[in-house]
């Protein structure tokens, strides 16, 4: 069992189950761990975190799929990537700051050469390497490699000639291959799905085929604004109409076929148009813009944004040598809700949504304060709705 103490507590996390808790001083004891010196300045709430939970990083920038809708704009290799004996310096030192997971990505991961050893040096400093990938070039013995990752998922949009939807290639066939290469392996396999008004229906046939193929989860991610993606983002993203009915359409689903569908925390807004009990949410540690705070991105030269799909901070990764700091640009993000502008500061979610995906409102809007354009619930209010209770 791995922990980090925290000013409320600390967290735990497990591999083998995975999990990860958030538990209070006391239980913290019952585990017999030493008392910590953070725990002299109490504070039941969760608030600030000493470090991130999870920090994203894109391996590299090069990747040859090319696809219309990718928010890191990936092409080819950033000329300052670094290296692999300096991102093993990087994982070292968010493994210092006990980070529990980094997710890999990229641009195309599995187009540098390194990745297999960047991912089990990961390993040996205690940090969990998870990982999507396209899927091309996952051979048999590739996908026996890919044992080191707690997680890989392959993103698929649509399945058959829906897959395209975004992409603009045929490349169903090589992700399903990828996906039985892994599943034969025993790697725990997802797949991760860009969300958006025209593969809106697809999702009953993307349940459907995680099912036959014994996939252990779906992560619905919401169409955004970043890289090539800003220029479709207005006519790709989801509809009002279709953002209200996600949610009960992913429970549905999900109960239907056993699959555990999961959304990134940009459509934590829609969550909680539903009404949903805030001590459900506290309890599942259900969280809208975290960024800078539970979530760092890091770029593959080195640059920190809040996540992936906000512009650097100014800070390098190495800067964090000491120790983590937070500069301007994120705390601008985690004091988000000091400032929040109507309609969220009468909202009774303020304190879990946090105004919505701030990359979205950056990108439409051009001001990192402004609330979510999409909400259901600011839409309304923009409409002269008034805000739903």
């Amino acid at each position: 069992m791995k922990y980090r103490y925290e000013n409320f507590g600390g967290i735990i996390a497990s591999d083998d189950p995975p999990f990860l808790a958030f538990v209070d001083q006391e239980y913290m004891r019952e585990l017999k761990l030493p008392e910590s010196k953070i725990w002299e300045i109490p504070n039941p709430d969760v608030g600030l975190l000493s470090a991130p939970l999870e920090v994203h990083i894109a391996l590299t920038n090069q990747c040859s799929g090319d696809c219309p809708h990718c928010y890191m704009d990936s092409a080819v290799a950033d000329p300052q990537e670094l290296d692999t004996p300096t991102f093993k310096k990087a994982l070292k030192i968010l493994a210092d700051m006990k980070v529990f997971h980094v997710a890999l990505g990229g641009g195309e991961a599995l187009e540098r050469e390194d990745l297999f050893q960047i991912a089990h040096y990961a390993r040996q400093i205690g940090l969990v390497p998870n990982l999507t990938v396209s899927g091309r070039g996952i051979t048999s013995d590739i996908a026996q490699q890919m044992t080191v990752f707690g997680q890989v998922n392959i993103s698929m949009d649509g399945t058959g000639d829906a897959y395209a939807v975004f992409r603009g290639k045929e490349m169903f066939d090589t992700a399903d291959q990828a996906i039985d290469n892994l599943i034969k392996a025993g790697v725990p396999t997802g797949i991760n799905t860009v969300l958006g008004r025209r593969n809106f229906d697809q999702l009953p046939d993307l349940f459907t085929y995680a099912r036959n193929k014994g996939l252990n989860e779906i992560e619905i991610l919401r169409y955004k604004p970043a890289g090539r993606a800003a220029k479709t983002y207005r006519r790709e993203a989801c509809t009002h109409e279709q953002n209200i009915a996600l949610v009960p359409l992913l429970g549905e689903l999900s109960q239907t076929h056993g699959i555990q569908a999961k959304i990134d925390c940009s459509f934590i807004p829609m969550l909680c148009w539903h009404n949903p009990p805030m001590e459900a949410l506290t309890g599942l540690a259900t969280y809208g813009c975290e960024a800078g705070n539970v979530l760092l991105g890091i770029r593959s030269n080195g640059a920190v944004a809040g996540c992936s799909f906000l512009k650097d901070s100014g800070m390098n990764v190495f800067d964090y040598g000491d120790g983590y700091v937070r500069n301007p640009a994120l705390n601008q993000l985690i004091t988000w809700e000091e400032r929040a502008p109507e309609p969220c500061r009468s909202c009774p979610y303020l304190t879990v949504c946090k105004g919505g995906c701030h990359a979205v409102s950056m990108e439409v809007s051009g001001h990192l304060d402004t609330p979510d354009p999409d909400c259901p619930r600011v839409v309304e209010w923009m409409q002269g709705k008034g805000c739903r209770p």
